[in-house]
């Protein structure tokens, strides 16, 4: 396909996930028909520089495909605006997937709803429940508007694959490329019966609580910075000493992290962000009480101060 006349185009934020573009090479895209749109100050997709890149690939003769927009990208939680890219994707009539990975667990919270205003407008979508809403390892979520168009592609009917009940049940080995799957689906009804809505959404309002309320004690405490709005639970931190930056700080920040995860007290996850090291600290795990993250930042400024 790279080397069609007119190559198909995929587009997403220069935040989305690494599996955007694995899935593009392995569906044969190309890694060079993989456009990776700007973002805005706050890390998401921004929709004129989205029109923009499809106008001028239409220009060049290329044929533009799929948008992918997501609902909290890994690196800060950045929340892409669905309804102005599902616009984009209807004036040009291509195929929006939208990554809610991460954040399509918040979505039980009525507050959180507005994070995927337009999402009605999507053609697929993707949720992780083994993430933050705690359904056991793996548990992915998908939806899409119509079907057919994965059974178009996806069908097989040789003789050894009938049954009796061909015609009366959707049968999954057309809807994807396994022809068995396990069913994750039970692990997730499973929570549901275990837990209730409303104790998932107390677990995840504490979470948001306890995210917010070490954003303050970052913000507060000179030589420390919060690098992203916290939206949901992860905080994009960086100690900046007086005096130190570029390659000298990015050391301090990935000894001071190295330091704290091998004490054994937490685990956190560096990161880069606008082409320097960070730190990602993503306050969700079921257990996680309020205790935990004041210990937390207590060992983060230790270790940091230790450097």
């Amino acid at each position: 396909m790279p080397a069609a006349k007119q190559p198909l185009i995929i587009y997403a934020s220069d935040q989305s996930h690494s599996s955007v573009g694995k899935a593009a090479l392995l569906a044969g895209f190309g890694r060079d028909n993989v456009r990776m749109v700007a973002h805005d100050d706050a890390y998401a997709m921004l929709p004129e520089h989205l029109g923009a890149a499809i106008d001028k690939d239409k220009a060049d003769g290329k044929q533009p495909c799929a948008i992918v927009a997501t609902t909290g990208t890994t690196t800060t939680t950045a929340i892409d605006p669905v309804q102005a890219i599902a616009r984009v994707a209807r004036s040009h009539g291509l195929w929006l997937h939208v990554d809610a990975a991460m954040a399509g667990s918040a979505m039980i919270l009525p507050e959180c709803r507005w994070m995927w205003e337009g999402v009605e407008g999507a053609d697929s979508l993707v949720l992780n429940a083994h993430k933050w809403l705690g359904a056991a390892f793996d548990c992915s979520v998908y939806y899409v508007r119509d079907p057919e168009h994965l059974v178009r592609v996806m069908s097989t009917n040789p003789s050894y694959l009938q049954s009796a009940a061909d015609g009366r049940v959707k049968n999954l080995r057309d809807w994807g490329i396994p022809l068995g799957r396990r069913f994750r689906a039970l692990k997730l009804w499973c929570l549901l019966r275990a837990e209730g809505v409303t104790a998932l959404q107390a677990r995840l309002r504490r979470d948001l609580e306890n995210a917010r309320w070490l954003a303050e004690q970052v913000r507060s405490t000179n030589s420390w910075r919060v690098l992203a709005p916290v939206l949901l639970q992860t905080v994009c931190i960086r100690h900046e000493p007086p005096g130190l930056e570029g390659n000298g700080l990015d050391e301090h920040t990935l000894g001071w992290t190295d330091r704290v995860n091998r004490s054994g007290g937490a685990y956190l996850t560096p990161a880069i962000l606008d082409d320097r090291w960070m730190v990602r600290v993503s306050v969700g795990a079921e257990l996680t009480e309020r205790h935990h993250v004041e210990a937390l930042w207590s060992l983060i400024r230790r270790e940091a101060k230790g450097a």
